[in-house]
């Protein structure tokens, strides 16, 4: 009971001593103890105050530390952003060619209607928030307070002045208009981007020197200096192209597909060039630094281009003006010299050539190092002639996409959006900064798709060497790996196939990989239906995988109905010894043979039915032109000639066997030049296209 007494008198104490009692217990009023338990009592109450000093020390320590830490979105944000929207301070390019400060830019609506745009640029000033908070508020309010610098230099930028630069050039009046809006939305888009990042860093710089006071509806003031303005000059720009050989169009089109050439350092002064830096800053390359190296050292030099066909290639991939497509197209020539291509074949497809020097060194040479792995096992020497090839064209865009750009087209899209004030630049910076989530996502899980096909190929099927499948049909890499199974599992487990059976034909066929199993199913079906040798079916298909993509009722049945017709009576066998026979047109191929063996053969059925493979050689050229041979100028009767006998032979042995001459086939050469006429070879006809085209 006096323990209790005790710490109840303790705990009364502490409550009078926080409520400011000074006054003292009389000792009377304390019940008797032992000194031992006196100390023990007093040593626990001052132990519990430490504790209560620490722990309310630290909550300080904790609240201190929250109230630093600037909050994602706050109203004084919301407020600056709203200011952007209403309220801005910018610049009016007038007509007397003035620039005025403290006002507005009015621009055209991007829906092409005839409503105007005011479109307001906040300004901010560079402070060092983190020194004398104390003064931060009236420094704030002067900040405010205080007029709008000059800012002549975004007025360069104005649509209807780089149209009218534009149509001065020579530029279509709508291109022109089209390309600076291009322009001026990128600029003021970059412009609000900037300050609103330099906004947010010094809020945080606010919160973090514990300054409290709301910052003012206008933002902070921006100072720029003339060292820094002086490298915008949009003039500067269209000089520098047009001296390196460039027309009007040409710039219009740089503009319209990568506008931020048009904010780009024009020229590299002498300090510049000689140690490489800006206020010791590495510095970032000059329009004409780029054009050496991508329009006249790539493109001129290396590939050897005309300027007309350099030009085409510019107009198509304006990125590689920038300082990082200019490296990067160089870096990609040398990648594919490396693995095998010549500059010659490289620059042979003009078509292609734009997008593959737009296309990231980094994500290429990763490709060919997954090609070049342990699972695909493709040498590097093919890997170059590979890539080059029209078909490979899906599986890099696949692993190694091309970015966006700003195309008129897509400017069309976005204006067409009829969009307020504020958001045609976001919308645009949306377009250009395309999301590499999404594009980091897409690359992996084509990477995923072409590690599972190739494991189910080399289980299932056997194959060792995907090169064949690569180069004729890479889309296989990215089909469905179950479908793929069940394909390989038909061929071995219901067929026959063997396992390099069914290698042999995905090789030779690599489409067959597209198909349905159903499909494939219905065609075997239809195979041993019409009394197919089921032990031929295996070499069959391995010889002539085609067959299982003939479709029934367009293809097989007419055949087999045409056939039928000229007496034929088994079809199994005349089909095994001729499978590719299925899928010949009966109007324009078998028919016009038939007809024409009937003319010069007495015995047409017991011929065909003994050589199938007559349908299968070229009427006019081979056909026609062997027997009017024999027939007009060997003066041979070919009634009795055996069609194999006629047929199977190559020029040369058919003029010595079969027409007996003894200039080893020199006359039979000559007739058929003679017979051809001035018909071109099909070789001659690609090359007159090709002047025609050029």
């Amino acid at each position: 009971m006096d323990t209790i007494k005790l710490l109840i008198a303790l705990i009364a104490l502490r409550l009078n001593g926080a409520q400011g009692f000074n006054g003292a217990i009389s000792p009377r009023e304390l019940p008797s103890s032992s000194p031992l338990r006196v100390a023990s009592t007093t040593t626990w109450a001052t132990s519990n105050d430490s504790l209560a000093q620490n722990y309310a020390a630290t909550n300080e320590q904790r609240q201190e530390r929250q109230k630093v830490k600037a909050p994602l979105v706050d109203s004084t944000l919301l407020r600056f952003l709203s200011t952007q929207k209403k309220s801005g301070t910018v610049l009016r390019e007038e007509e007397n060619g003035q620039t005025l400060a403290g006002s507005a830019i009015t621009l055209d609506s991007p829906n092409m209607t005839s409503e105007a745009v005011e479109v307001d640029l906040p300004t901010f000033v560079s402070e060092n928030l983190l020194e004398e908070p104390q003064d931060m508020s009236s420094s704030m309010s002067s900040a405010i307070e205080k007029p709008i610098e000059n800012q002549s230099w975004l007025s360069q930028y104005n649509a209807q002045r780089v149209a009218l630069k534009l149509q001065a050039l020579g530029v279509d009046s709508q291109v022109a208009i089209k390309s600076g809006r291009i322009v001026q939305d990128y600029v003021l888009a970059r412009v609000t981007r900037r300050r609103i990042r330099k906004f947010l860093q010094e809020r945080d710089a606010l919160w973090e020197s514990g300054y409290t006071v709301p910052i003012g509806r206008n933002g902070i003031d921006e100072s720029i200096t003339s060292v820094i303005t002086s490298n915008f000059d949009v003039d500067g720009v269209i000089a520098v192209m047009l001296e390196y050989g460039l027309t009007g169009n040409d710039v219009a089109a740089v503009f319209s597909h990568t506008p931020s050439v048009a904010m780009m350092r024009a020229r590299v002064t002498e300090r510049e060039s000689k140690t490489g830096e800006i206020d010791g800053k590495k510095r970032s390359f000059a329009l004409e630094e780029t054009l050496d190296r991508a329009f006249v050292g790539l493109l001129s030099q290396t590939l050897k281009l005309r300027r007309y066909d350099a030009r085409k290639v510019l107009r198509a991939s304006p990125g590689l003006l920038t300082s990082k497509g200019s490296v990067s197209a160089v870096q990609v020539v040398d990648l594919m010299v490396s693995l095998g291509s010549s500059t010659n074949s490289i620059a042979r497809d003009k078509t292609s050539l734009p997008t593959l020097l737009c296309r990231s060194p980094a994500l290429i040479f990763r490709l060919v190092a997954f090609l070049s792995s342990a699972q695909l096992k493709v040498p590097l020497s093919a890997i170059g002639p590979l890539l080059r090839q029209k078909q490979s064209a899906e599986m890099l865009d696949a692993v190694a996409p091309v970015k966006r750009t700003l195309t008129l087209d897509a400017y069309d899209d976005i204006a067409n959006k009829n969009l307020t004030a504020i958001n045609p630049q976001s919308e645009i910076l949306g377009y250009l900064k395309a999301d590499n989530t999404l594009r980091q996502q897409k690359i992996e899980e084509s990477y995923r798709s072409m590690e599972a096909v190739a494991g189910v190929l080399r289980r299932s099927a056997g194959i060792r060497d995907f090169r064949k499948i690569l180069s004729s049909h890479p889309h296989a890499f990215f089909l469905n790996v179950t479908n793929i199974h069940l394909m390989t599992h038909f061929l071995r487990e219901e067929v026959g196939m063997t396992k390099d059976d069914v290698a042999k034909a995905i090789q030779t066929f690599p489409t067959l990989l597209d198909q349905d199993v159903s499909r494939v199913k219905d065609v075997v079906k239809f195979l041993l239906a019409i009394e197919v040798d089921e032990d031929a079916l295996p070499s069959i298909l391995r010889s002539f995988p085609a067959t299982l993509l003939l479709d029934l009722e367009e293809d097989m049945l007419p055949v087999v109905k045409f056939l039928r017709e000229i007496g034929v009576r088994n079809i199994g066998r005349f089909i095994t010894r001729l499978p590719p026979v299925l899928g010949y047109s009966v109007d324009s191929d078998l028919k016009p043979k038939w007809e024409f063996l009937k003319e010069v053969c007495q015995f047409d059925y017991f011929e065909v039915v003994r050589f199938p493979a007559y349908f299968s050689y070229p009427l006019e050229r081979v056909i026609k032109m062997r027997y009017e041979y024999l027939r007009d100028i060997k003066q041979i009767p070919i009634q009795l000639a055996r069609v194999d006998d006629v047929l199977r032979f190559g020029d040369r042995d058919f003029a010595t066997e079969i027409a007996l001459d003894k200039d080893n086939g020199a006359a039979f050469a000559k007739f058929v030049k003679e017979r051809s006429g001035a018909r071109p070879s099909i070789r001659s006809r690609r090359k007159q296209r090709k002047r025609k085209s050029q």
